[in-house]
């Protein structure tokens, strides 16, 4: 019988308890064809693998271009210099990645989506909040991809030029659709060797560059600015880990019930942690081989103009190939999400679906703004309300023995997203928009030098009202 606020289970498809690796998956499962789970709950009877693997698949979520670029922000944009930016990037990223390593932990224990499984914190109607934000997470990241997709094929073939980039959005954005109907099985093994072949050409494209690098440029601001661009810098990559969140368990709710928490915790932190480092190495050092040209068009431009055109190409053409791969991951929670507000679409239509709106945002950073301020912009957007939404999770799930007050739990995220708009450096978010741009909070935001604490104040703010309404009910 099912209990209240939880999710009605589909019937599961038959099979057996077998290997993810060394035995033949489960039909449900299975490279190359659709996968037949949608929202349900995983059966014992067909979950397979070890937690090791999500090493793997979030290696492949990570090992891509917009890692990279993340990272090259710092330099580009924010004024840190090589080796401080690399820490702010490896901080911010491990501190995101544990949390996400937690989140994933709710996969085996319960064999459900994420967005799912949270129905039981925040009730049946309070989930649809954060499904329709989770939405808006892979229908964003989809633009992404197609961008980043797009300006490589037309750095490729045209130099950058706008038209070109636009019309390769609609390529992509097409293809993207057409392959995203396949599943789980499809996803682990095409971003486990898309990630050996990216880090394979980014390693020799990184040493046919290393001669240009100026290994030891140094920040290009001092003072309590500095310590304002180091926090934006540690929060711009806590964000891009953050962006993950409301899918952590839809790619560990295949893993066996008996899984260890330290190991469902770890490998995913490993995964992300070890890519994360090495690419924003390479991402903070392009910008050092030609500013000017990294801060006008972007650091694929440097690549173009730096590169060896025989190691360059191929780079670009994985970029390409990458950049779809992503939009499985995109599509497919998509998917996961739509079923769990009760929308009820075929796969090939939530996917078509996504990729109409997707190409409108992608169309929008493409034709209409700066990619680079758009793409800055969406991930802070993300922090506003994915790591207050984390805390209340994860003190249920963790602390609270899975039992869950929904009204508190959804009281205790609001509030602690609604503090964090205290903190928001509008003019780093906005500033593009406005001619003279003036909001409510300049002076917390001056006071900080320009620091972006959002994030981390609505972690605070939602974890201590939870916690505190959880005891005083107690008492």
């Amino acid at each position: 019988m099912r209990r209240p606020n939880e999710p009605e289970l589909g019937n599961a498809s038959g099979g057996r308890t077998i290997s993810d690796i060394t035995a033949r998956p489960t039909e449900a499962d299975v490279f190359g064809k659709v996968e037949t789970h949608g929202i349900d709950a995983i059966p014992d009877s067909e979950r397979h693998g070890a937690p090791r693997e999500l090493a793997f698949l979030w290696a492949g979520a990570f090992v891509n271009y917009a890692s990279l670029l993340t990272a090259s922000l710092l330099t580009t944009y924010y004024g840190l210099g090589v080796w401080d930016g690399l820490t702010a990037t490896a901080l911010g990223t491990v501190a995101a990645a544990v949390i996400l390593g937690l989140l994933s932990n709710t996969g085996p224990r319960s064999g459900q989506p994420q967005i799912v499984f949270t129905q039981r914190i925040f009730g049946l109607r309070g989930s649809y909040l954060g499904a329709a934000l989770t939405l808006f997470l892979a229908t964003g990241w989809f633009a992404v991809d197609c961008v980043i997709a797009a300006k490589a094929g037309s750095q490729l073939f045209g130099g950058g030029n706008q038209g070109l980039t636009f019309g390769f959005v609609l390529v992509i954005a097409a293809i993207s659709v057409a392959v995203a109907v396949f599943g789980h099985k499809t996803i682990k093994v095409l971003e486990t060797y898309g990630a050996v072949t990216f880090a394979v050409l980014s390693v020799a494209l990184f040493i046919f560059l290393a001669p240009q690098f100026h290994w030891a440029q140094g920040p290009s601001i001092s003072g309590s600015d500095y310590a304002g661009a180091f926090v934006l810098g540690f929060m711009t990559c806590f964000a891009l880990v953050a962006s993950w969140y409301p899918f952590a368990s839809d790619y560990s709710r295949y893993l066996p019930s008996s899984s260890t928490t330290g190991s469902v915790t770890l490998w995913p932190v490993v995964g992300i942690a070890i890519p994360m480092v090495l690419l924003g190495l390479f991402g903070l050092l392009l910008p050092t081989i030609d500013a000017k040209l990294a801060a006008n068009q972007g650091v694929l431009a440097v690549i173009s103009a730096h590169a060896p055109i025989w190691v360059a190409v191929p780079f670009f053409v994985f970029i390409i190939v990458g950049e779809i791969w992503a939009n499985y991951l995109d599509v497919y929670t998509a998917g996961l999400v739509t079923l769990a507000m009760g929308i009820r679409l075929k796969r090939w239509q939530t996917a078509l679906a996504c990729g109409l709106i997707g190409t409108a945002l992608a169309a929008y950073a493409v034709l209409v703004t700066d990619f680079h301020v758009a793409y800055e912009d969406f991930l802070i957007l993300t922090y506003l309300w994915a790591p207050a939404w984390a805390a209340v999770v994860l003190l249920t799930f963790f602390i609270f023995e899975g039992k869950s007050r929904p009204r508190l739990a959804l009281t205790a995220w609001l509030a602690g997203t609604a503090t964090s708009l205290l903190f928001v450096n509008y003019v780093n978010l906005f500033g593009n928009l406005v001619a003279k741009p003036s909001f409510f909070n300049d002076g917390l935001i001056s006071g900080l030098h320009g620091a972006d604490l959002s994030g981390l104040i609505s972690v605070g703010v939602a974890g201590a009202v939870y916690w505190a309404g959880r005891r005083w009910r107690a008492a």
